[in-house]
């Protein structure tokens, strides 16, 4: 494609040449994961190794391991993103919170892991995943959200 100048667009440049893309259907996966402060400090300076040397995300990561059709991006596998963030709760009466105590207002250092699979894996399959995850999680009541399809759009 060859950029032209218009007296609208003038002084701003040549016009980038618009790239083709590639629309995808996928489901997102969201789990939020307690971790350790210092676990949290170690992430943030970029240490990539704690997330096998956690204990409690070394179970997260051998799940999603077992889960080939997870972050599959073709030239790239194994994607996810990790946030960081802090997790607020009261546990209720009868639980067992595995951090603070019943009836107390909790903050807990949390990662976010967000991936993606397919929209056309088996609705079998992803309860097969989903049900890794949840074993693996060390709440009482874990947190993970599977989307409905979305659309992932990259460079074609």
């Amino acid at each position: 494609m060859t950029a032209t100048m218009t007296s609208a667009t003038q002084g701003q440049g040549p016009r980038r040449a618009e790239s083709a893309i590639r629309r995808r259907s996928v489901r997102a996966i969201k789990v939020y994961w307690p971790v350790s402060r210092q676990t949290l400090a170690t992430l943030a300076e970029g240490e990539v190794a704690v997330l096998h040397e956690d204990e409690s995300l070394a179970g997260l990561f051998r799940a999603l391991e077992a889960s080939p059709e997870l972050g599959d991006f073709g030239l790239y596998t194994d994607v996810f993103e990790v946030g960081v963030g802090v997790e607020g709760f009261t546990a209720a009466p009868g639980s067992t919170p595995a951090l603070g105590a019943v009836g107390s207002r909790s903050l807990s250092p949390t990662l976010t892991f967000t991936t993606y699979l397919d929209a056309s894996v088996a609705d079998d399959e992803v309860s097969r995943v989903l049900a890794r995850i949840v074993a693996a999680h060390p709440w009482e009541v874990p947190v993970v959200e599977l989307s409905a399809p979305l659309e992932l759009v990259s460079r074609a």
